[in-house]
């Protein structure tokens, strides 16, 4: 071995432990509070978040919850997350000053009553409907919302998700959450007062195109007593070019539907299959409230997305939908849970998925019936599609029922593509991959057809087709 031999292995170490240097540090997050002018209310939140993130493990084979998902590949990057570039600027361009991907993927044909469009945490585009104001509907960058409406804001901002949160179900370990807790940038806040009907949607839009930056959107929609408001949140973003480093996003959505309130909520994710996204989205229920709640996975490499709903008034009713397609090596990590807190509460729970290539899910559901909720009634059900022989879904549905008044059932299918109905389908003329198109579309159509406001069926249905049109199968 030559002298030089010793030397060329400590330049090499130091090199790695450079390139390793934390990203996520106690100053990027005082670099977030300062950009941002954040109170000292916010700036204690996010400092207790980042004590909570240091204090927390991650989650291992053997967390409760996480055994069937392997985060070695996530974890082992998050050195090289970098928050979002503190900034401060904030405007309105009209739409047709963006740039040409996000124009085209912001083309919609439903009318909305209020948009709100984020590019890499920063507001770049804002419409509200003057009637909506007049009445006083806030819907705006959550960032703005925390300076303009503080006491409002304050009461529900990492309320029902709040600091390092661990719920004591089997679906969180509250590690990621306390990350975005920490670093949490962008994101939209909506308020519609008492006895207000929101008529048309308010659409949310986040589009997070930049290689190695993550992206940490906190949303908060509140729905005052005896009103109404349907609302669309969408996290997409473009191919990246090849080698980029990936895009990695931690988001968390607060759902409050208060007394004799109503709530359609439509979240979609068509991130690029370069990217890791934890979603954690929670919805709490007063009296004889309503959701119907439609979360919708397509892209990223790795999704695990968190949907817990609290039924905490007497009489409220849930519906809760999920759907996912994976190609490729896709992973979908997705938790639901059914909390019944009160008497006479309704949850009715629908994910489906389809999985081809080596894609693959995990499931985990979990019905609650607590001892305050009798007469309450709670279904569950999980079916999945396997489109290829390396494909594989692993579903595991649980109850756990506290009082014996109550009715509760739970169910789970996974199988392949039925061969009558490929073979009926070919019989009449049509090639393999159009016929297995249709039998996708038509698995997944119930889940439309359950979604509360119709002109947002046809809007599900091309992001389905974007999917299913732009799959190439994995030789490999």
């Amino acid at each position: 071995m030559s002298v030089a031999s010793p030397v060329r292995k400590v330049v090499r170490r130091r090199r790695r432990s450079v390139a390793r240097q934390p990203t996520i540090t106690a100053e990027a997050v005082a670099a977030l509070n300062a950009s941002r002018g954040d109170p000292d209310w916010v700036q204690d939140l996010r400092r207790a978040s980042f004590a909570a993130w240091e204090r927390l493990p991650l989650p291992t084979a053997t967390t409760e919850g996480w055994r069937r998902t392997d985060l070695r590949p996530i974890t082992s990057r998050l050195h090289t997350v970098k928050p979002a570039a503190p900034r401060s600027d904030r405007h309105n361009a009209e739409l047709g000053d963006l740039n040409a991907g996000l124009q085209e993927a912001l083309d919609v044909r439903f009318p909305v009553g209020g948009l709100v469009v984020q590019q890499d945490s920063t507001n770049v585009h804002r419409t509200l409907a003057d009637e909506l104001a007049r009445q006083g509907v806030l819907f705006m960058d959550i960032h703005a919302a925390v300076q303009e409406h503080p006491d409002l804001v304050r009461r529900y901002l990492m309320n029902i998700v709040p600091v390092g949160w661990q719920p004591g179900e089997p679906s969180n370990a509250g590690k990621f959450e306390s990350l975005h807790g920490a670093l949490w940038s962008g994101g939209v806040f909506i308020y519609v007062p008492p006895n207000t009907e929101v008529e048309l949607p308010l659409r949310m839009f986040q589009w997070t195109g930049t290689p190695g930056v993550g992206s940490f959107p906190h949303t908060v929609v509140v729905v005052d007593r005896n009103s109404s408001v349907t609302c669309v949140e969408e996290v997409r973003s473009p191919t990246l070019p090849p080698a980029a480093p990936s895009l990695f996003t931690s988001g968390v959505t607060e759902l409050y539907v208060e007394d004799n309130a109503r709530l359609n909520f439509l979240s979609l994710h068509e991130q690029a299959t370069e990217a890791h996204t934890f979603i954690t989205q929670r919805c709490r229920l007063g009296r004889d409230a309503y959701v119907n709640w439609v979360v919708v996975g397509m892209g990223s490499a790795y999704t695990r997305a968190t949907a817990d709903v609290v039924l905490d008034g007497r009489g409220a009713n849930a519906e809760m939908l999920g759907l996912g397609f994976g190609n490729g090596t896709q992973v979908f990590d997705f938790h639901t849970l059914q909390d019944h807190a009160a008497p006479n509460t309704d949850s009715d729970q629908l994910y489906k998925t389809a999985m081809q290539d080596r894609a693959r899910l995990v499931y985990e559901g979990l019905v609650v019936i607590q001892p305050t909720a009798s007469d309450s009634n709670g279904y569950q059900a999980n079916r999945n599609l396997l489109l290829s022989k390396t494909a594989k879904a692993d579903s595991i549905p649980m109850l756990e029922i506290k009082n014996n008044e109550v009715k509760c059932t739970h169910g789970s299918a996974t199988g392949p593509v039925e061969p009558e109905h490929l073979y009926y389908l070919r019989t009449r003329g049509l090639p393999r991959d159009v016929a297995e198109r249709l039998i996708i579309q038509g698995f997944f159509e119930p889940i439309v057809e359950r979604m509360g406001v119709a002109a947002l069926q046809d809007h599900l249905r091309q992001a389905i087709d974007r999917k299913i049109g732009g799959i190439e199968r994995d030789t490999g």
